[in-house]
C-alpha cells in the first residue's frame, strides 16, 4: 500500500501523470469535479448521482478514485465498475485501466469478470471427447477436435478466445455450468479456467463486469445464492439503463425452443449415445416422447394466439388469465427419472450431467408456473404476456415495479453506488427524480456538470418546416422523409447516420435511399445487414458513407471526424405505448393519481434524443448539422422540452431551426 498521500486533483492536474504519459491530455474541470464528487461519496459511503456530458472523460473520473478507495479499504472486497456495452467494457479493460497500472503509484489488481457459460469446463469437455457418437454430424466432431487442441494453450479458457463460433450444441456440451461442478474433488480442479478467473475474481481490487451480469447476481442474492463476490461500492457507468437491465434479469422467458432445448440436452431422437439413451429407464423415455408432443402443442396454441390478436399490437396482454398447460407435470416426472438415474450410476461425472439436467427441468418447471399462473398477491407481482419471435410465440413476465427490489436489495443497506452516465436528466431537473424513482434511490448526493464541448459553435441545429404528422398521415410522412433525407444526405456528400425508430423505418429508407447512394457512389450501411461492429468500422473507413439503423445506434457508438457530420433524426423517440409492461406501468401510474404521458413516456423519450444527439460531437473538433423530420418537436407543447434537453447555451438560437 502507498504511503504516499494522493489526490484526484493532483493525478488528473497539468503536472500530474497522467498529463505526462499522455501527449493529448487536456485538463478538464467538469472531470475534476466529477472525480472530487466520486472520492468525496466513497470516502463518505453516500451514494451519488453524477451526469458529465460528453467529452467530460468519465472513465478516468471515477477510475482514478475507486483504485483509490480499493486500495486503501483492502478487504472490504473489490470495487465493482458496471458498464452496460461490451464497447465500454472493452474500453476499460484495453486501454484506461492498463494507463492507470502504469502511472499509479502504488500495486493493484483489475479483472473484468464475464458469465460462467463462456468459460470452458475440462471436465465436461473430456467427458464429450470419450462420447465420440455424442454428435452424429462430423462438423460438429470436428468443432469438438478443434476446441480440445485449443484447450491445450488456451489463455482464459472462454469462448471469445476461439478463432471460429462454435455451434450452440458443441458449447453446451463442454461449457462450466452452475450446478455441474465437482469442486476440490474434480481432478481438473487446479487448472480450471473458471476457478482460475473466479480466484482473480476473489482477490480483485477492480472488478468490472456488465450491468446484465451484476443485475443476474443481485437476482442470485435475492434468491439467496451469488455469482460476483462480495462489495461494498458499486460504479454504474451508462446508468440510464438501470431499470430497463432491472426489468429483464428479474423477469422471466419461455419459449419452445427453451423447452426443447432442454430436452435435447437429455436426449435425441436419432441419438444412440444420449444421457437417456445411456441411463434412462423406459418410462423416462416414453416421459421424453410426451413431452417433446406436450412442448409443440402448447406452444402452437399461444402462437395461434398471438396471430389472432390485437394487430396494432405485436404482444398480447395475459392480466389476470390463467393458462392450462399439461407439460409441467411431464417434465416434472421426468426429472426424477433422470435423479434416480443418477443415483444408479457409479461415474461422478455421469451423475452430476443427470442431477444437473433434472435441477434444470425442474427450474424449468418453476419458471413454467409463475408464467402462467397469476399472483397479483405477491410483493412484486409480474405482468405476464405473449410474444412473438422466429421461433414461435413465447411467454414472458416482468415486474410491474422494480424500484422495491432495488431499493431493498441494492441502495440500502447494501454497497455504496455512484451512477453516471452523459444523460441521466430529462431537463432542468438537477436531483434526477424521475431516474431516482424508477429505481427506489431515495437518499443521494447528486451532481450535473456540462460538456467541455462548445455546442453552440459545432452545431447547426434544423428542424424541417412543413412536414406531415407522423401520427395522422403515416405514409406521407415516410414518403416526405425520405426525399429529405436524399437532400440532407447528397449535400452533405453522405458523412451521415440517420436515426429511425423502427425496423420496418429502417428497411423502407434504406430502398429509398439506395438508388441514390449506388448512383453517387455512397456507400449505404444498413443496421441488420451486417454485424453492428463491421458496419460500425465501415463508416469509420468509408467517411462519406451513411448508416441507417434504430434503436442501438441511439447511444452508445463512437463515429469522431469527417466520417459524421451529418445526424438525421427521423421521428422523436416515443416507446411504443402498446407493449403490455408499458401498459400496466401506465395503469398503475394512472391508480396513483400520475400522469403516464408526463410522467413516463416524455422523460423516456427526451433521455434517448439525447442520447442520439451525443452521436454527432466526440470531440473537440468535431462539426455538424443535427435534423430533426419530426414536426411534434415545433407543434406541440412539449416539443420545447427536448429542445431544452439539448446541451446548447441559455441565449443560444439557431438561424435554421426556428426555435
Amino acid at each position: 500500500m502507498s504511503e504516499a498521500p494522493l489526490d484526484v486533483a493532483s493525478l488528473l492536474g497539468p503536472e500530474g501523470p497522467i498529463a505526462r504519459r499522455l501527449e493529448d491530455f487536456e485538463v478538464r474541470p467538469q472531470q475534476l469535479e466529477l472525480s472530487l464528487a466520486v472520492e468525496q461519496a466513497l470516502a463518505n459511503g453516500k451514494h451519488l448521482v453524477a451526469e458529465a456530458g460528453t467529452g467530460t472523460g468519465k472513465s478516468f473520473a471515477y477510475l482514478l478514485p475507486a483504485a483509490m478507495h480499493a486500495d486503501r479499504r483492502q478487504g472490504d472486497g473489490p470495487v465493482v465498475i458496471s458498464t452496460r456495452t461490451i464497447a465500454l467494457q472493452e474500453q476499460l479493460e484495453r486501454k484506461d485501466l492498463p494507463l492507470l497500472h502504469a502511472v499509479l503509484p502504488f500495486e493493484w489488481s483489475s479483472v473484468t469478470a464475464i458469465g460462467r457459460n463462456n468459460y470452458l469446463c475440462l471436465r465436461r469437455m473430456h467427458q464429450a471427447e470419450r462420447e465420440q457418437t455424442l454428435f452424429e454430424d462430423p462438423e460438429r466432431h470436428a468443432q469438438l477436435r478443434k476446441i480440445v487442441d485449443w484447450s491445450l494453450n488456451a489463455g482464459d479458457g472462454t469462448r471469445q478466445e476461439l478463432d471460429f463460433p462454435p455451434r450452440p450444441e458443441v458449447w453446451e456440451s463442454v461449457q462450466a455450468e452452475h450446478g455441474n461442478c465437482l469442486q476440490r474433488a474434480c481432478k481438473h480442479f487446479d487448472q480450471c479456467y473458471w476457478q482460475r478467473a473466479r480466484r482473480r475474481m476473489q482477490t480483485a481490487q477492480v472488478l468490472v463486469v456488465n450491468h446484465a451480469l451484476y443485475f443476474a447476481d443481485l437476482a442470485l442474492r435475492i434468491a439467496g445464492a451469488s455469482y460476483l463476490p462480495a462489495h461494498r461500492v458499486v460504479v454504474f457507468d451508462e446508468a440510464h439503463h438501470l431499470e430497463k437491465t432491472a426489468t429483464e434479469s428479474l423477469g422471466l422467458r419461455v419459449g419452445r425452443s427453451t423447452v426443447g432445448w432442454h430436452l435435447r440436452r437429455i436426449h435425441k431422437r436419432r441419438g444412440e449415445r444420449t444421457l437417456l439413451s445411456r441411463h434412462g429407464s423406459g418410462a423416462a423415455k416414453l416421459l421424453w416422447e410426451e413431452a417433446l408432443q406436450l412442448n409443440d402443442a402448447f406452444f402452437d396454441s399461444l402462437q395461434g394466439r398471438v396471430r389472432a390478436g390485437d394487430s396494432s399490437s405485436a404482444s398480447v396482454a395475459l392480466r389476470g388469465e390463467a393458462l392450462q398447460e399439461n407439460l409441467s407435470p411431464i417434465l416434472r416426472a421426468l426429472s426424477g427419472e433422470l435423479a434416480a438415474a443418477a443415483l444408479r450410476t457409479e461415474r461422478v461425472d455421469e451423475q452430476m450431467e443427470l442431477q444437473a439436467r433434472a435441477n434444470g427441468l425442474d427450474g424449468l418447471c418453476q419458471t413454467l408456473k409463475a408464467l402462467c399462473t397469476p399472483n397479483p398477491d405477491a410483493e412484486t407481482p409480474l405482468v405476464r404476456w405473449l410474444e412473438p419471435s422466429r421461433h414461435g410465440a413465447q411467454l414472458c413476465a416482468a415486474p410491474l415495479d422494480v424500484s422495491g427490489a432495488l431499493r431493498q436489495h441494492l441502495f440500502e443497506g447494501g454497497a455504496t453506488t455512484i451512477l453516471t452516465s452523459a444523460t441521466l436528466a430529462t431537463g432542468d431537473d438537477d436531483r434526477f427524480s424521475w431516474l431516482r424513482d424508477q429505481i427506489g434511490l431515495d437518499d443521494a448526493e447528486t451532481l450535473r456538470v456540462g460538456s467541455p464541448f462548445d455546442f453552440d459553435r459545432a452545431v447547426d441545429f434544423v428542424i424541417e418546416e412543413a412536414m406531415p404528422d407522423p401520427a395522422r398521415e403515416s405514409q406521407t410522412y415516410r414518403r416526405e422523409v425520405a426525399e429529405r433525407c436524399e437532400r440532407h444526405v447528397l449535400d452533405n456528400g453522405g458523412r451521415a447516420l440517420i436515426l429511425c425508430t423502427s425496423w420496418d423505418f429502417v428497411r423502407f429508407l434504406a430502398q429509398q435511399l439506395r438508388p441514390l447512394c449506388n448512383q453517387e457512389g455512397i456507400e449505404l450501411l444498413v443496421q441488420g445487414e451486417q454485424p453492428l461492429a463491421r458496419l460500425l468500422e465501415r463508416k469509420r473507413d468509408e467517411e462519406n458513407s451513411v448508416l441507417i439503423g434504430t434503436d442501438s445506434l441511439w447511444e452508445g457508438i463512437d463515429v469522431r471526424g469527417d466520417a459524421l457530420t451529418l445526424l438525421i433524426v427521423t421521428r422523436l423517440p416515443f416507446a411504443s405505448p402498446g407493449h403490455p409492461l408499458t401498459q400496466a406501468r401506465m395503469d398503475l401510474m394512472r391508480e396513483r393519481g400520475q400522469q403516464p404521458f408526463g410522467e413516463h413516456s416524455l422523460p423516456e423519450a427526451i433521455l434517448k434524443f439525447r442520447q442520439g444527439f451525443g452521436r454527432l460531437i466526440r470531440g473537440q473538433r468535431d462539426r455538424g448539422k443535427v435534423v430533426v423530420m419530426d414536426p411534434r418537436i415545433r407543434t406541440k407543447a412539449y416539443g420545447r422540452k427536448f429542445v431544452d434537453a439539448l446541451p446548447f447555451s441559455d441565449d443560444y438560437v439557431s438561424p435554421s431551426s426556428g426555435i
